[in-house]
């Protein structure tokens, strides 16, 4: 059989879920005498936009799409003649019996009336909520959070700010007239009133590379000590940044405490040490709120241990306070300008959305089967207007090998796991709140990479303060198992509603229990037993539940025996293949589970 798989990203710059799980499938399809070939897309500045790249992953033939995100207008992130022209030309190429759709994301709705029109069947595997939400797939909103109900107005806000869309005339609000809410005191490139180190030198001003843009940045090898003198007639907020000097990070010598003091008062005080943790070697962000009036801001370091401060050059990045005009009329008057010009706009993203939710369902009249590895999403999409008999449950499969079951869990749980993308929507916040309840001997090691989101990564440092957190940055694929080997139970504190998660079923094929939030697919998965569910807006439930595998004695392991089987990929496989056989065959799969 030959079959085209079409994914909106892939290996080996693309390492998610849906990109291993279409790796899986191919090479087990590929294994099994079939021929497959993979369609996808990529950013390539250099190259044509929609211009198409054939190449190979070891035996597999490619078929790479660029797609560099410029659009003119939101419907041409999902509706684009030149994409659907590409994609014919591959269709007439390969000429697959079969499309096997695992993402439409940065293709055109229409690729699949071009299948539809030569007359070969097509399947989508629904991965999780694109086709209903254009924001990453994943209902939730930026501000308001989780979208459990799908709402165009609030949609419409999401989409507004959708990367690569470009307005096609000027917005009403971009015409109205700047007002300055705030103003900035820079104590970065002011003076100090107190400086105080045991040489001159240990002081200076200099600069530092920090969201793309160069920094003043006071240098003060410890021990030193700073001191500004100012006063703020409204409520301010105090912000700086803080890192040791990049060239120390591989020398010898101890790290640095640094300390802030308003007015006499301990206000933070945090160590780094670079040279031993890695996820020290990003400045940590500092934001402290200050009351009206006379301001005396201290900045002071200190090596630790005191006496080791050889190479412990740090600096205070950009200190500066921020604070409100006290123009209270004039700023209520602005705001109300600003909502008023946003309507126009926000009434035509409304109807964008609508417009995208009518191709949707078009487009879902055109595919002959769906396929949901939970049934929570099948439930979804049904609510959505997806035709019930063109969805069937099936959970994805898994490669099994290289995996061992832990025979060794201790009778509680004491070495916790997270493993995923360190973004708001993953709630690793959460997880960090609630880890606090646990004595100093339990250990979570964090295993997601700083640079998707440094901002809320800088966050997360500055929020943890347990002694047994490790930020191992991200894990390579391949050492997961090792990782999970050594891990007692996997923690999942997704905010958002997942699918079916490829970290849960990794850790049910280490055997070793998952703690995870109820929501959408966790609950399909831990439903019958393999772990705990809380409530996710809960971190004290979660607290509760960290708190029961870590005290109970003998739930670990009673959990650990009631883990359910992961499907592995030849089964899957073959399930697949069942359903192609049925399409060609001019029948459709029938869906037997709820």
């Amino acid at each position: 059989m030959r079959i085209l798989q079409v994914v909106h990203d892939f290996l080996p710059k693309h390492l998610a879920g849906v990109e291993i799980y279409t790796d899986a499938i191919t090479r087990q399809l590929t294994a099994e005498k079939n021929i497959v070939a993979i369609l996808y897309s990529e950013v390539v500045a250099e190259a044509e936009n929609y211009s198409l790249r054939r190449g190979r992953h070891g035996e597999i033939e490619t078929f790479e799409l660029v797609n560099n995100h410029h659009f003119e207008s939101f419907e041409e992130t999902y509706s684009h003649p030149v994409i659907e022209r590409r994609v014919a030309e591959i269709l007439d190429e390969f000429r697959p019996d079969i499309v096997h759709f695992q993402h439409l994301l940065n293709f055109s709705f229409n690729v699949v009336a071009e299948a539809r029109r030569r007359g070969i069947p097509t399947v989508m595997t629904l991965h999780d909520h694109w086709l209903a939400c254009a924001n990453g797939g994943q209902r939730f909103h930026r501000e308001l959070g989780r979208c459990d109900q799908l709402d165009a107005t609030r949609c419409g806000d999401c989409i507004a700010k959708l990367h690569g869309v470009q307005p096609r005339n000027g917005r009403l609000v971009d015409r109205l007239p700047k007002l300055e809410t705030h103003y900035r005191v820079s104590l970065a490139k002011t003076e100090p009133d107190e400086r105080e180190a045991p040489e001159p030198a240990y002081i200076y001003n200099t600069g530092y590379l920090l969201d793309e843009a160069m920094q003043p940045t006071w240098v003060a090898h410890p021990p030193a000590r700073l001191v500004f003198r100012t006063k703020v007639r409204e409520p301010a907020t105090f912000n700086t940044a803080v890192s040791m000097d990049p060239d120390t990070f591989e020398r010898e010598g101890g790290g640095v405490r640094f300390v802030v003091t308003v007015n006499g008062e301990e206000r933070d005080s945090r160590v780094m040490d670079p040279k031993r943790r890695h996820e020290d070697r990003t400045p940590q962000k500092l934001s402290i709120p200050v009351e009206p009036g006379a301001l005396e801001i201290e900045l002071r370091t200190e090596a630790v241990p005191v006496e080791d401060g050889s190479f412990c050059s740090a600096g205070w990045i950009n200190p500066h306070l921020i604070v409100p005009h006290s123009d209270t009329l004039g700023r209520r008057i602005h705001a109300g300008s600003l909502r008023l010009a946003e309507w126009p706009d926000r009434l035509t993203h409304r109807r964008n959305v609508r417009k995208r939710w009518q191709a949707v369902r078009r487009v879902a009249e055109q595919i002959d089967l769906f396929i949901t590895p939970s049934s929570y999403l099948r439930h979804e999409f049904i609510r959505f207007g997806f035709a019930p008999d063109k969805i069937i449950f099936a959970d994805n499969g898994f490669v099994t090998s290289g995996w061992t079951r832990r025979s060794d869990l201790p009778p509680v749980a004491r070495r916790f796991a997270f493993v995923g993308s360190l973004v708001k929507h993953k709630g690793m916040h959460v997880l960090l709140e609630a880890f606090h309840s646990l004595p100093p001997d339990a250990e979570l090691a964090v295993c997601g990479s700083f640079e998707t989101a440094p901002e809320y990564s800088s966050k997360l440092l500055e929020q943890c303060d347990h002694p047994g957190v490790r930020f191992l940055q991200q894990v390579p694929n391949d050492r997961i198992p090792a990782l999970l080997a050594e891990t007692d139970c996997l923690v999942v504190p997704s905010i958002w509603t997942e699918n079916s998660p490829l970290t849960v079923h990794e850790a049910f094929l280490s055997g070793i229990p998952v703690i995870a939030s109820r929501l959408g697919g966790h609950v399909d998965l831990l439903g019958e037993g393999g772990g705990l569910l809380y409530d996710a807006d809960d971190p004290e439930d979660l607290a509760r539940q960290l708190r029961r595998i870590y005290q109970e004695e003998g739930l670990l392991h009673e959990l650990a025996q009631s883990i359910p089987e992961v499907k592995p990929m030849d089964r899957h496989t073959q399930e697949l293949l069942g359903f192609c056989r049925s399409l060609l065959a001019g029948q459709r799969p029938v869906h037997t589970s709820n």
